[in-house]
């Protein structure tokens, strides 16, 4: 399957400065999340995908809602895509 645009790219960046604003180490993180260290490692490295069952343990860790993390993610990936020059 073809990845959208930016995706991958846009949830390493709100996932790391969401974490980090927090000052959750990665290892607090995955000790919220119940997900393995290196799996968070990953996504902020745009690696993997998480599974939807991830993200909610995400928001949740992140403290904030589903509807705001996919905001701020489709907001980011709006900001990579103007950066690349590329049209809607």
């Amino acid at each position: 399957m073809e990845e959208y645009p930016h995706l991958s790219e846009a949830l390493a960046l709100v996932l790391r400065r969401r974490r980090e604003g927090l000052g959750l180490s990665k290892l607090r993180m995955s000790e919220e999340t119940r997900l393995e260290r290196a799996y968070i490692t990953s996504l902020e490295r745009g690696d993997k995908r998480p599974t939807l069952n991830a993200v909610f343990f995400l928001c949740d860790a992140l403290k904030m809602s589903r509807r705001d993390f996919l905001a701020e993610l489709e907001a980011e990936m709006e900001r990579l895509k103007a950066r690349a020059g590329e049209g809607r």
